[in-house]
């Protein structure tokens, strides 16, 4: 069953599973990077800065040497001289230290950016269970660090043999040198090793961050169910966004049809589609669509206006200019006016003549 969870992982990480997995720490990060990077800045630091290093180990030893008939081991000359000793050597291997601690945080900045990870700092006791162990000695990425550190040995080793056979004929020569010269020499050996080796292990560092992305890519991969239900946490069930659509659309539509009574005119299609226009000289610039719809909303529309005493005027062109241009609340476009001002000074006449009549009937009375 497990495996085939972890075959079902086929999807690439969402960006909110990198997010979450980056919080916990798990990031692409090789420590063969890092100690590269703290090997050449190491051997940098040694090799530009020797003079320094050698002047005051040279001069730390001078003055032990000039001293060592005059030292007195009493408990405050002994302390006396371990402090001198901690200073000299703070004062000598701080800069080398100091370049080191730089490099690696540079390094570490570059892999992963500044990051804080508290949860990695939380002690979990499930890292404590023998069973969880013995698996993970027979874990895939157990059996590659074994790998990896046999062929650093390798390397090491191999690297080291040519560089001392490439010097094997100078060997003899070196009896007839002074002793100064012999450990110059040494040391160049040493170092060209050194470098060889370091820039191998650079080699096999690349190679190992390309090793922790593919692992930590094909960790991250998710399974199609997991991107799904990660889609109903962050964007919300889509049933029940659907729902709150409708409901939302309810709403609107009401709040529409309440606007209708308050209409001047009702231009319709006459049967599919319907707009009411209003117009208030006091408050509108020129008369705006109030409402909106088609076949049973336009049927809504006309009910509810012819309800409440509000025109409803065929116009099949304008009905159907005013419904596709113009949106609920907008006012009419500059072309349709002429059109929509003829309608609406009819309606004005209309009621009007509804007016006198009444009045004429109340006077008769």
């Amino acid at each position: 069953m497990a495996d085939k969870g972890a075959q079902d992982k086929t999807e690439k990480p969402t960006s909110r599973r990198r997010q979450k997995a980056r919080e916990q720490g798990q990031v692409i990060k090789s420590q063969e990077l890092n100690s590269v990077a703290v090997l050449i800045t190491g051997l940098m630091a040694i090799w530009f800065g020797g003079g320094y290093l050698s002047s005051q180990i040279s001069n730390l030893m001078r003055e032990t040497f000039a001293n060592v008939a005059q030292i007195n081991f009493s408990p405050s000359e002994a302390a006396a001289m371990i402090t001198k000793y901690i200073g000299y050597f703070l004062i000598t291997a701080v800069p080398v230290w100091l370049a080191v601690f730089v490099a690696a945080a540079l390094v570490n900045i570059a892999q992963v950016g500044f990051l804080l990870a508290p949860k990695r700092l939380k002690p979990d006791l499930s890292k404590l269970s023998p069973l969880k162990g013995f698996k993970k000695f027979f874990a895939l990425r157990t059996f590659v660090e074994a790998i990896k550190n046999i062929l650093k040995l390798t390397i090491v080793g191999f690297v080291a043999y040519l560089t001392v056979r490439a010097e094997w004929e100078n060997l003899p020569d070196l009896g007839q040198e002074e002793v100064i010269q012999i450990v110059s020499y040494i040391i160049d050996v040493c170092f060209t090793i050194f470098w060889r080796c370091v820039l191998a292990m650079f080699v096999l560092a690349v190679m190992d961050w390309a090793y922790q992305k593919y692992e930590h890519e094909k960790e991250l991969k998710m399974s199609k169910q997991e991107v799904k239900d990660e889609y109903k946490q962050t964007e919300g069930d889509p049933q029940v966004k659907s729902r709150i659509r409708s409901l939302q659309r309810e709403q609107a539509r009401n709040r529409m049809m309440a606007e209708v009574p308050q209409a001047d005119v009702v231009v319709t299609n006459p049967t599919h589609l319907a707009v009411a226009l209003a117009y208030r000289s006091h408050e509108m610039d020129a008369p705006e669509v109030v409402a909106k719809g088609a076949n049973k909303i336009a049927l809504k529309i006309k009910e509810i206006a012819r309800e409440n005493g509000v025109p409803v005027i065929e116009d099949k062109p304008l009905a159907q200019a005013l419904f596709k241009a113009v949106e609920v609340g907008q006012s009419i476009p500059g072309e349709l006016y002429e059109t929509v001002a003829t309608i609406l000074a009819h309606v004005y006449r209309m009621k009007n003549r509804h007016r006198e009549v009444l009045n004429r009937a109340g006077k008769g009375s």
